[in-house]
């Protein structure tokens, strides 16, 4: 009898259990992102969220245009007295995803906010863990809360969008009853970052940290990259694009990918290229970073230290032949500890944010000869 007794008692509760009402949802309020500010563009485009008009590149490469769809250093500069930030985003078919890379990074979003010293400090990363293949988008277009409990009064917000996905809208969301309103570009002048996966940030943990990115916020410069994964090859045409920009000035991350014969044969026309339509920027040069994937493997070794070596002397000719042409070529930017390599080629952002330290001052003395600072 108890035993029944005990039953008809656990199916009353269940029974009340499932028809409690459920707790109401919260309210979120959407904006387009385009309403409010966009940092990391120098080009105007159909999309928004893509870096160049790649259909009026002549020559472009069907990879090299996929790789300039991607958001990768566009960031949405907002304030708000909002609780939480949601994002809605739709990802068209550009977007890749490298197993070696965090998803956080290659569709995913991260959020800094505005201390009371006035420095922009990590808030939140945030991705729909799903990988970016065309089956999956319309999975990934669901409201996505980037961050909850905030702290109350008003925040200036900085979010940057996914380093390897190409975004077809975007929207931000706070909750009903709170303000999201546009900033001022807090960042100044305008600078071109044109370069590898290095600049596009490929194995970074977070799409805020990236070299560019880190050196960005470090400087209050506003650095706009064109990173472009495995197809910095200096190709004239796209300096030609640089060049039309009207940049105050470029940093070039130049010499991760081409070969030998590519970097002999197009250097001085990449530069002629960017001086055509706009001929007294100053271009900065990167010497290539150490791949520890050299480290046991004489082949590489020699294949790495052969290229690093004609890169040093071919631009001790090109830095005399032009002016206001610099060459940055600061010895180990990411340490002697062997420590940051995400997959032997790439750093994780460890050793990002010590290559953005390692060439900071270099580069800041540079553009302070150009009344840039």
């Amino acid at each position: 009898m108890k035993r029944v007794l005990m039953a008809l008692v656990c199916a009353v509760l269940v029974v009340s259990v499932s028809a409690a009402p459920k707790k109401s949802e919260q309210k979120v309020n959407y904006v387009n992102a385009t309403e409010l500010t966009m940092l990391g563009k120098l080009c105007k485009t159909t999309n928004p969220y893509h870096r160049v008009e790649v259909a009026n590149v002549e020559g472009i490469l069907a990879k090299e245009a996929n790789l300039l769809k991607m958001s990768s250093g566009l960031a949405i500069v907002f304030k708000t007295d909002a609780n939480s930030i949601w994002v809605k985003a739709q990802y068209g078919p550009a977007s890749s995803w490298n197993p070696c890379a965090p998803l956080a990074s290659t569709t995913g979003f991260n959020l800094f906010i505005k201390d009371s010293k006035g420095e922009w400090i990590w808030a939140a990363s945030k991705v729909h863990k799903i990988p970016p293949h065309k089956d999956n988008f319309e999975k990934m277009a669901a409201p996505l809360r980037v961050i909850n409990g905030l702290v109350k009064g008003e925040k200036e917000c900085l979010l940057y969008l996914p380093l390897y996905s190409e975004l077809l809208s975007l929207e931000i969301g706070v909750e009903d009853g709170a303000k999201i309103e546009a900033l001022p570009n807090p960042f100044r002048h305008n600078i071109a970052v044109f370069g590898s996966s290095f600049t596009h940030g490929s194995c970074a943990s977070g799409a805020g940290l990236t070299w560019p990115a880190f050196l960005s916020r470090s400087t209050g410069l506003h650095l706009c990259s064109f990173g472009m994964s495995g197809n910095s090859k200096l190709q004239p045409y796209l300096g030609d694009v640089f060049g039309k920009t009207k940049a105050e000035a470029l940093i070039c991350d130049a010499f991760s990918n081409p070969n030998i014969k590519q970097i002999e044969t197009r250097i001085r026309p990449f530069i002629e290229a960017v001086r055509k339509n706009n001929p007294n920027i100053p271009i900065i040069f990167l010497n290539t970073i150490y791949r520890e994937s050299r480290n046991f493997i004489p082949s590489t070794e020699k294949r790495e230290q052969t290229r690093i070596d004609f890169v040093e002397k071919t631009l001790a000719d090109v830095v005399k032949e032009y002016k206001n042409v610099y060459f940055v070529n600061v010895p180990n930017q990411t340490g002697t500890d062997h420590v940051t390599s995400a997959d032997g080629t790439h750093p994780y952002s460890y050793g990002y944010h010590r290559w953005a330290q390692a060439i900071e001052k270099p580069i800041l003395k540079i553009l302070k000869k150009h009344k840039i600072k």
